[in-house]
């Protein structure tokens, strides 16, 4: 049985480099060494931190140039343009000229000196992109409520005969400080970028894997591949596995030790995931193509294999977001285990002890797949035989006649 394993692993081997089928030990590397150096050079962060705002100045007055001025001139808003006459909001908004127009009616200096009302500021936000406003929106109701705390604190200390900093625990009393955990700086090369050089990596492996039955079917080998136990065809996935985990560690260190990408936990531990992820790829694709009868046949089934799961796996969309039986569904693609690992061991720093328990999960989902493999061979298997007796009935059958 051994050596059947190997025949079936050196036979992918020689597939891969023979100029026959595709060239996946040279295409992973490229693949994953180019996806993080793109994502790692266009994006800098994750979010939007110099936020482009236009703004409508109906007031006028010195206060609302100084609010302006303000706004301008922190770290996360840089106001683009500046008008003191109604707009259509569109305009500003159009081609992506801006990310939001922040409106100050008339009256916001004669209100602020009487104190008698809450003034409203108004904001439009565009959220054509559902991202790019949240941290502008959060940033620009920090900067103006320090402002407005500022302005008002110093009247009620002249008032009171307070210190400014007394006057000031009078309006805020309690303040929310927060701080941001795995990834302060908002680096997308810990999360997009990371997620990417996994999806990329699949969808290669993916095409290469759905390609595989058709192959062996073209090439005259799918008798042998029934002939033997259904571990050997498995097997036959073992150096795309290799290939796969490699590629994918080779440009992971890379950015770790060029400071790119914060690894917490023990890279080791993780490492028996990624071969897990790329064997549970292989096998539902094995799965999904069992039926074709030519290598392009598989290439048309890759929306089944690994969107499914870069799309629900929480990598580049919030799981909260999610129904709770699309949360459960999730788990039936292979990419949804391994970004849910990534983030326990990357992010998160989680040791092996508390990872026993997803990834005995994990193994039994490979045992599953492994299960509907064995299903789908042993049924092959038996139609082959029919067939064959049948076949073997007629030529008996017509050797009588003669």
């Amino acid at each position: 049985m051994m050596n059947k394993y190997r025949q079936a692993i050196f036979e992918e081997f020689e597939a891969m480099m023979g100029g026959h089928f595709i060239p996946y030990h040279i295409a992973a590397f490229m693949m994953a060494i180019l996806t993080t150096l793109i994502f790692s050079l266009i994006m800098t962060h994750a979010t939007v931190f110099e936020g482009k705002i236009a703004v409508i100045d109906l007031d006028a007055t010195n206060y609302s140039t100084s609010l302006v001025e303000s706004l301008n001139t922190s770290s996360y808003v840089e106001i683009t343009e500046v008008y003191h006459t109604p707009l259509p909001v569109d305009k500003l908004l159009e081609h992506d000229r801006n990310i939001g127009v922040l409106y100050i009616p008339k009256g916001l200096e004669k209100a602020i000196s009487r104190s008698e009302l809450t003034f409203n500021i108004g904001y439009l936000a565009d959220y054509s992109n559902l991202a790019q406003n949240g941290q502008a929106l959060s940033n620009l109701q920090k900067i103006i409520n320090e402002i407005a705390a500022q302005s008002s604190g110093t009247k009620i200390a002249i008032s009171q005969g307070l210190a400014e900093d007394g006057a000031k625990a009078m309006l805020m009393p309690m303040h929310l400080v927060d701080r941001d955990l795995y990834n302060p700086t908002m680096s997308s090369t810990i999360n997009i970028c990371s997620a990417f050089i996994y999806f990329f990596s699949s969808i290669l492996l993916g095409l290469t894997c759905l390609m595989l039955v058709g192959r062996l079917k073209v090439t005259n080998r799918w008798q042998n591949v029934l002939e033997n136990d259904v571990t050997v065809l498995i097997a036959r996935l073992i150096p795309y596995a290799l290939i796969y985990t490699t590629a994918i560690t080779l440009v992971t260190s890379a950015i770790v030790v060029f400071g790119q990408l914060r690894f917490s936990g023990n890279y080791f531990f993780h490492l028996p995931s990624i071969f897990m992820t790329a064997m549970a790829i292989g096998m539902m694709a094995l799965i999904f193509s069992w039926t074709t009868n030519q290598p392009g046949e598989g290439g048309s089934r890759m929306i089944l294999l690994v969107p499914p799961g870069f799309i629900m796996g929480g990598a580049l969309m919030a799981s909260g977001t999610l129904p709770d039986w699309v949360n459960t569904v999730k788990y039936c693609f292979p990419l949804t285990w391994e970004f849910e690992i990534w983030r326990d061991f990357a992010y998160r720093g989680i040791g092996l002890s508390s990872m026993i328990g997803t990834y005995g999960k994990f193994l039994m989902y490979l045992t599953v797949l492994g299960g509907i493999l064995y299903i789908l061979h042993y049924r092959a298997v038996q139609k082959n035989a029919l067939i064959s007796q049948s076949t073997k009935l007629i030529e008996k059958d017509m050797n009588s006649a003669s």
